[in-house]
């Protein structure tokens, strides 16, 4: 799954986007200062620094980005952090 991360997002053709994660079967694509979700199954291929999309639904996938944003902005709890190495020694 590694090699679909920071690649340019290709659909069409035409570069919109750049892929950061890899999100509950779905890829996630950075568009301006929105998050979207594509489903894997819709990668047509992946050349070089790019990855090239089939169509999608764009509702789901702004879906599918507001619920990976949701779950990656939850707050850390102090427990998690010592987890980490971080806090108080």
């Amino acid at each position: 799954m590694n090699d679909l991360i920071c690649k340019f997002a290709v659909r069409e053709g035409k570069r919109f986007g750049e892929t950061i994660d890899v999100y509950n079967g779905h890829i996630i694509v950075k568009v301006s200062s929105d998050f979207i979700g594509i489903p894997l199954e819709r990668v047509e291929k992946i050349a070089d620094d790019e990855v090239h999309f089939q169509d999608f639904n764009e509702s789901e996938a702004k879906q599918i980005g507001l619920a990976w944003i949701e779950e990656k902005s939850k707050p850390v709890s102090i427990e998690e952090l010592k987890s980490y190495g971080f806090g108080e020694e």
